[in-house]
């Protein structure tokens, strides 16, 4: 049997991959080149990849945003009994937060306020601290000393200190989003594990807010030390569209510069990740690197969208999936060309692991979106937090018939040699008999089920601490 690492680069589309990760795709043998999310953000699309179901079958999306409810036996882990699975995220919903550490044997969650998952959680600290003032310090440093883990305790609140006190000079972020911790914590784990085991790991680094980063190539972006994509509306775009970009070209293309920047500093940090993982285990390790989803940049395919709420658009669901290392007698070729959906990707980690590579591949394929995934939008509500489905491979392989909870439906042209593109070709499309076909229940029906579970209070989701509700608001989710 061999072990399996699945690396998840968080908010990276298919296009911007194919640009900015040279090194991966050179050391990969195997390119799923149609691979679709089964959502379109983090919660949704992590229950998805872990289940092989649907949002709407699962259950976890934004009127439930609580994974506890799925036990290892309902995931693709209940089939590799004899690998020790363990996970290192800096998601901060795929973590232990909001439940997602329970299908695993063991799991590590890192954030900016922990880079040293052993020591003390700073941000927890602080609000649990937070009527004492400049006493808070002392406190800190006494909680250091008594904690199993001074020194790394001590290392996580002068990191915060640290990035607080650059955050307003003309300097580089210091600090990166998670990736070195991901990359430390990732073989840490790894060295100190049985074999065969499963590792999960999400890289946040394309994830917003975005600016300049110490280690960033500053030859492919213009951002300066000082610019951040929190800083600009990027509700003006959703609501305005082509006129809201036109207002705000300058910070969009800026944003797409350091977004490509952030995707090759991940190039460089995970290629390394993987040699040392290789480094560190005894048996054959295989590794699946894809992403939950992708990332709407204000372009006309994806109506000039900005974010990844309320849309399937093409710029969010294709994504890339490679293989390194595969089983020695692999039968895929280099570049597959059939539609993949994560709602396989388990059954193929499982291939993978007992040295099969299975046909996981399908002509149509469903994805799904149940309300929205940020704060409350500023006008029409209702639109912004509808539901979304689509299939792919309807009447012809380049096409997409995409409807919502609302009414509205559209047919989409595809290219394949164009990633993340798609075309509006026709508005008021038939669903109904793919409603029936790829779904288990009608979609108003859903959504207003869904509703009405939220405002009775049977889904709550977990409690979260001030902390989290903080790392949340900076992503863009409060």
């Amino acid at each position: 049997m061999r072990n399996v690492v699945l690396i998840c680069l968080d908010t990276v589309r298919k296009d911007f991959f194919d640009e900015y990760a040279p090194r991966l795709q050179a050391r990969a043998e195997v390119s799923f080149e149609q691979c679709r999310a089964a959502s379109s953000w983090s919660i949704p699309s992590h229950a998805s990849m872990m289940t092989g179901k649907l949002p709407h079958q699962h259950g976890v999306h934004d009127h439930n945003r609580d994974f506890s409810a799925i036990a290892a036996e309902d995931t693709f882990l209940a089939d590799l009994p004899e690998h020790f699975t363990t996970g290192v995220s800096a998601n901060v919903y795929a973590s232990s937060g909001f439940g997602f550490d329970r299908m695993f044997d063991d799991f590590c969650d890192v954030s900016p306020d922990r880079r040293f998952p052993e020591g003390i959680h700073v941000g927890r600290f602080g609000y649990e601290h937070k009527g004492e003032g400049a006493k808070k310090f002392v406190s800190f440093a006494k909680a250091c000393l008594d904690h199993d883990h001074p020194l790394k305790s001590l290392a996580n609140g002068a990191a915060v200190e640290l990035d607080k006190a650059l955050a307003s000079l003309p300097v580089p972020k210091l600090l990166d989003e998670g990736a070195s911790i991901i990359a430390r914590e990732g073989v840490k784990t790894v060295s100190n594990s049985s074999e065969p085991l499963f590792l999960f790991t999400n890289f946040m680094d394309a994830h917003a807010p975005l600016r300049h980063v110490r280690g960033y190539d500053r030859s492919l972006h213009n951002a300066s030390n000082t610019w951040s994509s929190g800083d600009y509306d990027k509700w003006e775009l959703n609501l305005d569209g082509k006129e809201g970009l036109e207002r705000n070209v300058t910070d969009v293309q800026t944003h797409r510069g350091l977004y490509g920047a952030a995707i090759d500093y991940l190039d460089r940090k995970v290629t390394q990740f993987i040699d040392d993982v290789q480094a560190a285990t005894d048996e054959e390790t295989t590794f699946v690197v894809t992403a939950d989803h992708g990332e709407n940049l204000g372009y006309e395919a994806e109506d000039y969208l900005f974010g990844h709420d309320s849309s399937l658009s093409e710029g969010l669901q294709h994504v890339p999936l490679l293989i390194v290392n595969p089983p020695e007698d692999s039968e895929y070729s280099a570049a597959e060309h059939g539609y993949f959906s994560h709602l396989r990707l388990g059954e193929l980690v499982v291939g993978l692991a007992n040295e099969e590579t299975p046909d996981v591949f399908d002509e149509q394929i469903p994805a799904e979106l149940i309300g929205s995934s940020i704060a409350s939008p500023p006008e029409n509500p209702e639109y912004w937090n509808r539901m979304l489905r689509c299939v792919y491979g309807v009447d012809d392989a380049e096409a997409k018939v995409e409807w919502d909870s609302l009414g509205d439906s559209d047919r989409y042209e595809l290219d394949h040699d164009r990633p993340c593109w798609q075309r509006r070709v026709e508005e008021g499309v038939p669903f109904a008999e793919l409603d029936a076909e790829f779904f288990d229940e009608e979609i108003t029906a859903y959504k207003r089920r869904a509703e009405a579970g939220e405002a009775e209070g049977t889904d709550d989701g977990p409690d979260v601490d001030e902390a989290t509700q903080d790392r949340l608001q900076d992503l863009g989710y409060l």
